[in-house]
């Protein structure tokens, strides 16, 4: 019987479209609307934060990798001055951008291994 891959690391493969994707759309965001660095930055930081731990879960490594990596999103939400929708977008696509980036981080290593 062969090993499936796990749910979650399926989306590895993925990870480099949603780059692509979730770039775009702050780029957009920022040039059309106004420039949020700070929010962006704190929004890519806990994207990979939340990958991260995810990952950890996806590996084996316990349960409360899951717990801490779901609630990393509302953690965000709640301590990043939302004062705009462009800080909105800000933090959904940076934390989406991190998520994909550490993703796709993954998978060059694993498959230099």
């Amino acid at each position: 019987m062969s090993e499936q891959p796990h749910v979650g690391l399926s989306l590895v493969n993925k990870a480099p479209m949603g780059m692509l994707i979730t770039a775009l759309i702050a780029v957009i965001a920022n040039v059309l609307l106004e420039l949020n660095i700070i929010t962006l930055g704190y929004a890519v930081a806990g994207g990979v934060i939340s990958a991260a731990l995810l990952l950890a879960y996806w590996l084996g490594r316990g349960g409360l990798f899951f717990i801490l990596g779901v609630s990393l999103p509302l953690v965000l939400v709640l301590f990043t001055p939302l004062a705009s929708i462009t800080a909105l977008l800000n933090l959904v696509s940076g934390f989406f951008f991190g998520f994909c980036a550490a993703l796709f981080i993954y998978k060059l290593v694993r498959a230099k291994f």
